[in-house]
């Protein structure tokens, strides 16, 4: 699976923007990148069941713009203070979900700034996190961001 390297941003709300079939079939997107590609920090299937229940809900994936394993995660966090148009803070429920290649994996100065991540949102947010492998990123970092409410 080739990941773009654009800035990718979906905004679902089952009222204003989709019916509750197109919804629910975003949902089950979701549910199922993050739940079958997880396989470092595994996040299962049922962890993510609240979000057939969500009104809203924010999907942004992201690829790191620098290639130096240090400032990939770096790279992510400048895109989403930059491109993000959503008060992040009205978020009830945040996922991050990280590909990294084998050959090059998430180091702990990466892992460490996930940290200046979730002081984007509320503090009574609920954050899970997972992290996978693909090998087509090379040393690339891909993000993906879920938000809901």
């Amino acid at each position: 699976m080739e990941k773009n390297q654009d800035n990718k941003s979906y905004w679902f709300s089952e009222e204003a923007v989709l019916d509750k079939v197109q919804f629910r079939a975003k949902v089950d997107e979701v549910v199922w990148l993050v739940s079958r590609e997880s396989h470092i920090v595994p996040l299962k299937q049922e962890r993510l069941e609240y979000l057939y229940g969500e009104k809203t809900m924010l999907k942004r994936s992201l690829c790191s713009i620098r290639k130096d394993e240090g400032d990939r995660m770096e790279s992510i966090v400048e895109q989403i203070k930059t491109y993000e148009p959503a008060d992040l803070r009205t978020f009830e429920h945040v996922v991050f979900f990280i590909q990294t290649s084998k050959e090059h994996p998430l180091v702990i100065s990466e892992l460490s700034q996930l940290q200046e991540l979730t002081m984007m949102f509320s503090s009574t947010a609920d954050i899970l996190w997972g992290l996978g492998v693909d090998d087509t990123l090379d040393d690339r970092l891909y993000f993906t961001l879920v938000c809901s409410k």
